[in-house]
């Protein structure tokens, strides 16, 4: 629960908070020009949405299987994008683990795996890779997806830490100093580095992929990773571990020190 000032604070507070934080301005029209007035979900695209397909992106979050099976058979598109991410029913399933959604949308419905994408240019299989569902105690949904024939897009590959893909991309021609936009602006190092992906940003660093310092002058969404200018600031980054048994440990670290980290790598 926050805690408010005392009263006799809250008038010198709240001047200085005027001064110091600048309003959040979010892509809402007027309240007299919006459609749906009673939807408020923080991105006006969804709250846009027909209510079918509203109602379906609420049925795909909340794990309602029963409602999303009632709507397509009602004749909701399953690859219509769902939110301002352009995110489908699929990869929010992928994302959130939901291995019965992702089951039905694939064998009832014959979703389309591979055209949609994100505005990171990533596909479903790609947010299950990234998520972690691709090891032997999680959900396989990685490899279910690939059973059926969808392939990790180069982003993804990187994310998901799918060192046999990152490879094929690179054999043939891919830029590992390009960009995304959507992701932080970042190049594939980065990108590698922000899922985690420590084998994949040393490989991508061999094949003469730059490794990007965020200084005190980039604006970085996550409040875990800083930089006053340091070579190795880059690598110190909140790392969050999973084992069988263990449970979650969350601690920072440098690159190389981390358990079981990879301090060298040769192909």
């Amino acid at each position: 629960e926050r805690l408010h000032p005392a009263p006799h604070h809250r008038g010198l507070a709240d001047p200085l908070g005027a001064m110091t934080l600048p309003q959040w301005a979010l892509d809402y029209p007027p309240d007299e020009e919006r459609k749906n007035p009673e939807r408020y979900s923080g991105d006006y695209f969804r709250d846009t949405l027909p209510q079918d397909l509203w109602e379906f992106e609420n049925a795909v979050v909340d794990g309602d299987v029963f409602t999303v099976r009632k709507l397509l058979e009602a004749g909701v598109n399953p690859n219509a994008p769902l939110d301002s991410n352009n995110l489908t029913a699929l990869m929010i399933a992928c994302t959130m683990g939901n291995w019965d959604i992702i089951q039905l949308l694939v064998e009832d419905f014959d979703v389309d795996l591979d055209g949609p994408l994100s505005r990171a240019g990533m596909r479903a299989i790609d947010y299950a890779g990234a998520a972690g569902y691709r090891f032997p105690n999680e959900h396989p949904i990685t490899e279910y997806l690939k059973s059926q024939g969808s392939q990790h897009t180069w982003w993804g590959a990187v994310a998901s830490g799918d060192f046999m893909r990152v490879k094929e991309f690179v054999e043939n021609g891919q830029d590992v100093d390009e960009t995304n936009p959507v992701l932080w602006n970042g190049n594939s190092v980065f990108v590698a580095q922000e899922f985690g992906q420590q084998r994949i940003a040393q490989y991508l660093i061999t094949k003469g992929a730059t490794a990007m310092v965020r200084n005190c002058h980039n604006i970085d969404m996550h409040e875990d990773k800083w930089s006053i200018g340091r070579h190795d600031a880059f690598f110190y980054k909140s790392k969050k571990c999973e084992r069988p048994g263990v449970g979650v440990l969350e601690f920072y670290a440098p690159e190389g020190q981390m358990p079981g980290a990879y301090k060298t790598f040769s192909v």
